[in-house]
């Protein structure tokens, strides 16, 4: 029997039918890594050996620590008092958001939980002030995911894995401000097209929550210096960033800054049930060379020049139906690893198509199909007024739907041309 190709149809299949029958990919995943993995002979501890432990304590450490401040109202705090410093300067606002959105997401939480909270925000914010709010809710959404990929940030932690496990180590941070640079790339072309410097002048928000400036509470100020330690202990300290988070997390529940049951229900157990079972399924279909199946088909059709492009393109297809995170990462770091080796690119190469991988991925995340397309569409019906809500909706699904293709046409661009590759 040919494994390979029997392990790639059921890594697809579980794709497909998450996505068609609305379940969350991981729970298919575990699942039915049983059934292959029995069917090619593996044992019961060698299918649960793609169950990362270190990995999912560093995804819930984090979180949770992260949901502590969201469930006190800091990371709202922050956020709100950041883009009040534009005063007048109105047309600022859009920039303090994509600013203070990637900071928040790159220092721990990520781009899903940052993103949910601040596209909100963000389309908050633009209705009080009477904008268009997709530039503000656009602005937040690909900040947050364009500093995801960071050593604290649970897609970058992630990255960090799978790429040491594919034999390349100390790429983390030259993929870091590739996608950094992608986000930046993208936010200017939105700023150009919704034409950024006609936002009309005045006090932002007047009147409104924005402006209101509640004073910090006790338990903010040490959820902040929480958060700061953390930072320090991890970046200039070297300690684990699962193991620190959990331990700042412990001292802040211990000190009653907030409710333990609403910080544990701010953590994303979904995604992380999603990533860390796709890591089982994906051991299985490595162990049973579907990986390496995949490799080979495209290296059959990729050069050196035209490796770039079509990574690109692909990784922006299997997003368009699938998690950045929990999917897209997953299936192709193992396969770009095997196709450097074969182009014989080296680090740089592993480098550029990681960065190209991830880069296209969240291009196709403004899709309405997905979580961050989703979130902007949710968001901004909330916040609209409009008397024909279904019609409203029906528009905006399709505009959220050709930016998406817009932004991978232009990442595909990017990529062919070489800009994925200055950064090494």
């Amino acid at each position: 029997m040919n494994y390979e190709v029997l392990s790639v149809v059921f890594l697809f299949a579980v794709v497909a039918l998450g996505f068609w029958r609305k379940c969350n990919i991981g729970i298919l995943a575990v699942g039915f890594s049983l059934i292959i993995g029995k069917i090619g002979g593996m044992s019961n501890s060698q299918i649960l050996g793609g169950f990362d432990a270190k990995l999912f304590i560093t995804l819930v450490g984090v979180t949770f620590l992260f949901g502590i401040a969201q469930s006190n109202g800091t990371l709202e705090l922050i956020a709100k008092r950041a883009v009040g410093l534009a005063g007048n300067r109105t047309y600022l606002v859009p920039v303090i958001l994509f600013l203070v959105t990637g900071l928040l997401s790159a220092i721990g939480p990520g781009n899903i939980p940052v993103g949910a909270l601040m596209t909100v925000v963000a389309v908050t914010i633009a209705v009080e002030m009477g904008e268009n709010p997709l530039l503000f809710a656009l602005a937040a959404k690909v900040a947050a995911n364009g500093f995801t990929i960071t050593p604290l940030a649970p897609a970058g932690v992630l990255t960090m894995s799978l790429s040491e496990t594919a034999g390349y180590t100390d790429i983390i941070i030259p993929v870091m401000l590739n996608v950094m640079l992608w986000a930046v790339i993208m936010m200017v072309g939105f700023s150009i097209h919704y034409k950024i410097y006609r936002i009309k002048p005045g006090a932002v928000a007047v009147g409104g929550a924005v402006s209101e400036k509640k004073p910090v509470t006790r338990d903010q100020w040490i959820t902040i210096v929480g958060m700061c330690v953390m930072v320090y202990l991890v970046m200039f300290r070297r300690l684990d960033v699962g193991l620190t988070s959990f331990f700042v997390a412990a001292v802040l529940i211990l000190l009653g800054v907030a409710k333990e049951k609403q910080a544990l229900a701010k953590i994303p157990w979904g995604t992380l049930l999603l990533i860390c079972g796709v890591g089982v399924l994906m051991n299985v279909v490595i162990e049973m060379g579907g990986i390496d199946l995949i490799s080979e088909a495209l290296l059959a059709i990729m050069t050196p020049a035209t490796a770039a492009p079509i990574i690109a393109f692909i990784s922006s297809i299997l997003s368009f139906f699938s998690s950045t995170t929990g999917v897209v990462i997953p299936t192709m770091v193992p396969t770009i690893g095997t196709i450097v080796d074969s182009l014989g690119t080296g680090s740089a190469g592993f480098i550029s198509l990681t960065s190209v991988m991830i880069s296209s991925s969240l291009s196709s995340a403004f899709s309405p199909a997905s979580t961050g397309g989703g979130l902007i569409l949710a968001a901004y019906m909330a916040a609209s007024n409009s008397e024909n809500k279904e019609q409203e909706q029906q528009k905006l699904f399709g505009r959220l739907f050709m930016i998406a293709i817009a932004c991978v046409i232009a990442n595909i661009i990017l990529s062919a041309v070489g800009v994925y590759g200055i950064i090494k």
